[in-house]
């Protein structure tokens, strides 16, 4: 099976090799790591000796402890050159940190290790490694990988086949005519993020809740809610369960990659909220799934959502702004490049212009301020500086 490669990510893992750190890439499930991985090993493969595991695959079923991880690596690794540990899904073997501290501490090695679950990675790596680890965020493709893997025009069809179904890579393999097919391929990936990730991971009881948690964020992605919130909320649908319980749920959630939860910036006191967040997901297709494709009625939240997940993968720390009383829907952070972004499928209504372009108004700094909609005509717009572009335009662009 041929493997379009996916250059940005492949150049940045390997720039990040011969510092004697691990690299982690995360992701959820199917946002195409293993692919990425493959590809990294096939362009070092003419530097050293690659040595590969993907623990997903029965053939390595034996590995399942640090110590049998220590000794395949022994084994499989050659004198008198450099030798690149490539391992795939490796929260699969226990403690796998004990082994792999070993050899990153190792100048003849290179690791480079890939893991769906947020807490395990987090706590295991940050502990085991002593801060000797760099870490690449695998997201599902945006719209200019959309378009290269699916051989298709930037074009209004082309954006909203990818406003429809996201970016799960081994979707392109899949006919966009076949409905059905690709609608049970992402509800199959929900469904493993669901069963393997959370509730066999977490022991989860409440299965019915944790589902109907994910749907309810789905559904009212891009809006501020809390744990109280989403409980009192619940408690009126029939679903009793604490706030501690959300809180738990909530985490359980964002620990799959699945979800991402955003905090609100005080873009005068510049301070982080530590309450009442907001939620998107990151693959607009599973979102979809999960409210059932309601784009007619969702587009604001799904563009939004497009946006957001573009902001992400520029490598940017996403909040949503807060400015005497008023929101600004993104506050991108990238060392010192800050740029504040409003998203509104149009401007047209007098109210929505004044909403969407006032609001950016009152920020009194200079950096970049944008306002993004479906319209093909607002870049015509001229107002105060604020850069005005057609949602299309702004996710191919480069920031």
């Amino acid at each position: 099976m041929e493997i379009i490669e996916r250059k940005e990510y492949v150049n940045q893992i390997i720039g990040q090799l011969g510092n004697g750190e691990a690299v982690v890439l995360t992701g959820h499930r199917r946002a195409g790591k293993s692919c990425i991985l493959e590809s990294v090993a096939k362009n070092l493969s003419s530097k050293g000796n690659v040595i590969y595991l993907d623990m997903e695959n029965p053939d390595h079923a034996d590995i399942t402890s640090f110590r049998e991880l220590h000794e395949y690596i022994k084994k499989a690794s050659q004198p008198d050159t450099h030798n690149y540990v490539l391992i795939d899904e490796v929260q699969e073997i226990e403690q796998f940190e004990k082994a792999l501290r070993f050899f990153v501490k190792q100048a003849e090695y290179d690791v480079v290790v890939t893991g769906s679950n947020a807490s395990m990675l987090s706590s295991d790596i940050a502990s085991s490694f002593a801060g000797r680890y760099s870490r690449v965020h695998i997201g599902s493709l945006d719209y200019e990988e959309f378009l290269v893997f699916y051989a298709l025009d930037d074009n209004d069809a082309a954006f909203a086949q990818y406003l429809r179904w996201g970016g799960l890579p081994f979707l392109h393999r899949i006919a966009m005519s076949d409905v059905r097919t690709r609608t049970d391929y992402i509800g199959s990936i929900y469904d493993t993020i669901f069963v393997k990730d959370i509730v066999r991971r977490r022991n989860i009881r409440n299965v019915t809740f944790l589902d109907n948690l994910a749907r309810f964020v789905a559904d009212n992605s891009g809006k501020v809610f809390s744990a109280n919130s989403i409980a009192k909320y619940m408690k009126g649908k029939e679903s009793s369960v604490s706030a501690n319980t959300v809180a738990e749920y909530m985490e359980a959630w964002c620990d799959t990659y699945m979800i991402d939860k955003v905090k609100r910036y005080d873009i005068k006191g510049k301070q982080v909220f530590e309450q009442q967040e907001k939620y998107y997901f990151e693959d607009l297709g599973i979102r979809n799934y999960l409210c059932n494709d309601k784009r007619n009625t969702d587009i604001e939240k799904i563009l939004e959502g497009a946006v957001y997940l573009k902001l992400k993968r520029c490598g940017f720390d996403v909040y949503v702004g807060q400015l005497n009383g008023k929101e600004i829907d993104f506050v991108a952070k990238r060392d010192n490049d800050v740029r504040y972004v409003q998203v509104s499928v149009d401007v047209t209504a007098p109210e929505t212009y004044e909403r969407e372009f006032g609001n950016l108004k009152m920020i009194k700094d200079n950096y970049p301020k944008y306002v993004i909609t479906m319209d093909p005509n607002v870049s015509l717009i001229h107002d105060s500086g604020i850069i005005a572009k057609p949602a299309r335009e702004f996710l191919l662009e480069k920031l």
